[in-house]
């Protein structure tokens, strides 16, 4: 009888593990660490003096706060949308204090072509209420992407993780800094002005020919052609995870490709 146990114990440990190796996600590392490049393709994502930099910083935000914000840049997501892999390594690696949920995985895919490099933020359950999925798009948007596009890898990571470290703090409002980037600014008045001007002309212009239905539709399109481009798109998504313990995640992150 207890023969029999310990061999179908054994079996269901093999399968777990077995299961668990099949996920493809990455093995938490040992002794673990905030920032995490498991890159082959990108060893040198970022320096070894950004590196210790940014794994310094992290490390005190922690001791500060308790929030553990990692980093994780691999080369391949195993077939797994971005959300599924951050929740999964938040799960594996139990990223965050137990009974807080209070990790953040800032995961990071730099291979492939223009718009197949992945950027998420997967935010636990316990930093929902501070970084709502809203405002984790926002910081990949505004600070993480257009730096990443530029290669300037380093300053996308750190401008990221300091306004996810001010928001947790609250040292910023979550609802401004949503907010951030729907400001058109001064050059969105002066471009809506100069629609504005184009319209008036071509109606005046088309009164004096006899006919401004032509004019209009012609000036019209042009507008809207010039209105696309200007514009953007982002994507978010679902995805948390528990932290260190925790194991509790409320499907809160957001992210996008560069």
């Amino acid at each position: 009888m207890i023969r029999q146990f310990l061999i179908t114990l054994f079996v269901l440990t093999v399968h777990l593990y077995g299961s668990s190796q099949r996920l493809g996600i990455p093995e938490k590392p040992n002794p673990p660490r905030l920032f995490n490049n498991l890159s082959k393709e990108f060893p040198d994502f970022v320096s070894s003096e950004q590196t210790q930099i940014l794994e310094s910083k992290l490390l005190n935000f922690e001791k500060e706060t308790s929030n553990e914000i990692t980093v994780v840049i691999v080369d391949d997501l195993k077939g797994y949308e971005p959300w599924d892999f951050a929740t999964e390594i938040g799960h594996q690696w139990k990223v965050g204090k137990e009974k807080e949920d209070n990790g953040i995985v800032f995961l990071i895919k730099p291979t492939g072509d223009a718009g197949q490099r992945k950027v998420f933020i997967g935010v636990g359950r316990g930093l929902e209420g501070a970084i709502p999925d809203l405002t984790a798009n926002r910081i990949v948007e505004n600070e993480v992407i257009p730096n990443f596009k530029n290669g300037d890898f380093y300053q996308g990571i750190d401008q990221g993780i300091t306004v996810l470290m001010q928001l947790a703090k609250g040292e910023i409002n979550k609802k401004d800094y949503a907010k951030k980037g729907d400001d058109i600014g001064i050059f969105g008045v002066l471009f809506i002005l100069f629609i504005i001007f184009i319209i008036v002309f071509s109606i005046i212009k088309g009164k004096g020919r006899g006919g401004g239905g032509g004019g209009l539709g012609r000036t019209l399109g042009s507008a809207a052609f010039f209105s696309s481009a200007f514009s953007g798109g982002s994507s978010s998504g679902g995805g948390g995870f528990g932290g260190f313990g925790g194991g509790s995640f409320g499907g809160g992150g957001s992210g996008g490709s560069w």
